[in-house]
């Protein structure tokens, strides 16, 4: 901690959700920017400059041009990882052997390999951690989380979840996402945010059955993908995720079905809230039809790990809850490849 009593953070990357990460941190009164590093100085150097007059007292974040050298210093406490998709796991896990707490981009990690080898050092390490599945802090997302917990709906036997996001070629991440070796596919990197929310919202997933096409040819892997579900508790959904659609806006759907009513997006239709309803009601809050990550809820999210560090709160979405959200998209991605079911780890 500084001397004011404020966690000191690190961002590794310096891209444009690396940049929401800092807005986050320098929104935060108990935390402070005081390193930075990327694959390249000048990125990093840029990402320093950008926010350094909204930076609080004290030195101005060191930037350095090794990770591991970041690591090393101890006044380092939280490490925010913004890297591309294939290092998030392995520099995570370097993070927690560093001692340091974790803010960790999704995916979590794009292989079973992957996962292991974060799990394991997380619990090496003991430190506090919180991933970036954003839409758990969304508004919509809290409000049906509510009313859920009310059985609103009654008992759900039927959920969907789709992430549509037409990846363009002005993305930030263009460069590198189209490559499997990079990204891990269109499950992993995208409809992870399905996966996660199926489970959040339902429960656990025990096994899917999934198929995938591909309706472009910049891309090295099956762009989508969709799979039938089976939960846990013997009820069924689908999920799915299409990276492929640049002629409509981005689209991430929802859709509950109950024994005592339905929800579909920000619409419920329930006997129990609304004795006299006769069409779907529509909740008054926002949407989370954006890719854009400057809706997102990063400010939400690494308060919840201040709160976390300072009060015990629990965290929504940390490292050991994430990665068997990763096990349900890891899974639809084999099903789609292999063609046969399969079975979740710990579904």
């Amino acid at each position: 901690m500084d001397n004011e009593g404020r966690y000191e953070v690190a961002i590794r990357g310096a891209g444009q959700v690396a940049g929401q990460h800092a807005a986050a941190i320098l929104a935060n009164p108990r935390l402070r920017l005081a390193a930075l590093c990327s694959r390249s100085r000048e990125s990093a150097e840029r990402l320093a400059a950008e926010w350094a007059g909204a930076a609080k007292d004290g030195p101005p974040p060191v930037v350095y041009d090794r990770y591991e050298d970041m690591l090393d210093d101890p006044r380092v406490d939280i490490v925010s990882e913004c890297m591309p998709n294939y290092l998030h796991a392995r520099e995570g896990a370097l993070a927690f052997d560093a001692g340091k707490h974790l803010i960790l981009e999704k995916p979590a990690g794009i292989s079973r390999e992957d996962l292991a080898a974060l799990r394991a050092a997380a619990r090496r390490s003991g430190r506090r951690s919180v991933v970036s599945f954003v839409l758990r802090w969304h508004p919509l997302v809290l409000n049906l989380k509510n009313l859920l917990s009310k059985s609103a709906i009654g008992e759900v036997y039927y959920a969907e979840f789709d992430y549509w996001h037409g990846i363009k070629p002005s993305f930030s991440s263009y460069g590198w996402i189209r490559r499997r070796e990079f990204a891990g596919g269109a499950m992993i990197t995208g409809g992870c945010h399905a996966a996660d929310l199926a489970r959040y919202l339902h429960g656990e997933v025990e096994e899917v059955c999934a198929y995938s096409t591909r309706a472009r040819e910049d891309f090295d892997y099956p762009t989508t993908l969709v799979a039938a579900v089976k939960f846990a508790d013997g009820s069924v959904g689908k999920l799915s995720a299409s990276l492929d659609g640049t002629s409509f806006p981005y689209q991430f759907n929802i859709d509950l079905l109950g024994t005592k009513g339905a929800m579909r997006d920000n619409r419920i239709y329930s006997k129990e809230l609304f004795p006299s309803q006769s069409d779907f009601a529509t909740l008054p809050c926002e949407t989370p039809n954006t890719g854009s990550v400057q809706h997102h809820p990063f400010k939400q999210e690494i308060d919840n790990l201040v709160a976390c560090l300072d009060r015990g709160e629990p965290v929504l979405s940390d490292v050991e809850d994430a990665c068997a959200s990763m096990e349900v998209a890891l899974a639809v991605t084999e099903s789609a490849a292999t063609g046969r079911p399969v079975k979740v780890p710990g579904g």
